[in-house]
């Protein structure tokens, strides 16, 4: 069976946000990752990744957050929305709640 996933990517003026729903897992992440890359080589002021349909993520989503939001390259030009109620748990039980530059959801 297919995971549920999807990117929209939605225009607020200077600002792109990637709207993901469904889950983000070993199967889905390489998806997030390509969609975060293209985000981060276009113009955008900032890019904010929406989590607030998550309904699932694994390690593998933690890692391409973590990896694009917290890169050298990257500034502060990419934010989070702090997710569902199963993402926050698993950036608190990561340690990266206190990392990571979240917003709030819209």
């Amino acid at each position: 069976m297919e995971p549920s996933f999807d990117i929209a990517i939605v225009r607020r003026g200077d600002v792109l946000v990637l709207v993901v729903e469904g889950e983000i897992d070993i199967a889905t992440a390489p998806l997030l990752e390509q969609q975060l890359s293209s985000a981060e080589a276009g113009s955008a002021s900032a890019v904010i990744v929406d989590l607030d349909r998550v309904t699932f993520m694994d390690s593998t989503g933690l890692r391409v957050l973590v990896s694009h939001a917290l890169s050298e390259t990257n500034g502060s030009r990419l934010q989070l929305t702090r997710g569902s109620a199963q993402v926050q748990r698993l950036f608190a039980v990561s340690g990266m709640l206190e990392h990571l530059p979240f917003v709030p959801a819209e």
